[in-house]
């Protein structure tokens, strides 16, 4: 039995048209299409002030339910992977984001639109 494909956490790469239109500071999360250049991903911006959504991780746990669910939604699509910078991996069973590049955590900061990244925003408080 194989592993299931690992899910990574992302952030647009910067002016892609595949990614306009994305909210500042959405979890985007995807897999590589098997045999090709282009990711699926999905992602939830938490545009509505929801209050379950504080965290990035806490957004990522609502995009990471539709992706292993191959949910029907307007927030997943189909783009070059040249559009994103991988930035981390998601586990799912801890709801936490893992960074995973030495520039991972200034890029998540510059998406969020913060100076500093904390700790708090790779973790979900969801249960």
């Amino acid at each position: 039995m194989s592993a299931a494909p690992e899910i990574v956490v992302y952030v647009p790469a910067g002016g892609h048209p595949a990614t306009a239109g994305i909210a500042r500071g959405s979890a985007i999360l995807g897999r590589l299409v098997p045999g090709g250049e282009e990711v699926r991903i999905y992602f939830e911006g938490g545009v509505y002030g929801q209050v379950n959504m504080r965290t990035l991780a806490d957004r990522a746990r609502h995009a990471f339910g539709r992706l292993v669910e191959n949910y029907p939604t307007k927030a997943c699509r189909l783009v070059p992977r040249e559009a994103l910078v991988a930035v981390g991996t998601f586990e799912s069973r801890a709801g936490r984001i893992m960074l995973t590049g030495p520039h991972s955590e200034t890029v998540v900061a510059a998406w969020l639109g913060v100076i500093g990244l904390a700790p708090e925003e790779l973790a979900s408080g969801c249960s």
